[in-house]
């Protein structure tokens, strides 16, 4: 497992940051949200030359504006499920996910804890959980090979 932190490892880039000094200071970005609300192949283009280390990527709105974009590039990117979505759809339209369990309806998210867990873990790569998660399910992340991202409602990414 490794840990991903908020504001170093993980950052969102958008409109009003895209040239952010803090930002580019960082020196090498694991994975970048990509949040334009205007997403452009510009946009993205720039971020891509700005940002040249980093090889993941997440998105979670205009996935067919992204992807058009994106799939010709090397990088890898991830589809991060909204508030709310219907968790079987989201998985049965995206192969490449980052689950973010706050997120999640109040039953998924405690079906997929109490039931499943592991299994899930086996199919993706990187997730969104809280400290409470992350102290419950501890002992089985640290055995898996992903990334997770420790967050709580103040500070949703």
């Amino acid at each position: 497992m490794r840990i991903t932190k908020i504001g170093t490892d993980f950052i969102v880039v958008n409109e009003d940051n895209l040239y952010d000094d803090k930002l580019l200071k960082i020196p090498r970005v694991h994975i970048i949200k990509l949040g334009f609300f205007n997403p452009s192949e510009e946009k993205i283009k720039k971020v891509l030359s700005l940002y040249p280390k980093t090889n993941r990527f997440v998105i979670d709105d205009n996935i067919r504006t992204y992807n058009g974009i994106l799939k010709f590039t090397s990088k890898k990117y991830y589809i991060q499920n909204v508030q709310g979505s219907d968790l079987i759809t989201f998985f049965r339209k995206n192969n490449k996910v980052l689950l973010d369990f706050l997120k999640l309806k109040p039953v998924e998210k405690q079906f997929l804890l109490l039931n499943c867990f592991e299994d899930v873990l086996r199919n993706l790569e990187v997730i969104v959980i809280d400290q409470e998660i992350f102290d419950g399910r501890k002992e089985v992340l640290e055995l898996w090979n992903g990334n997770v991202i420790i967050t709580d409602e103040d500070n949703l990414v």
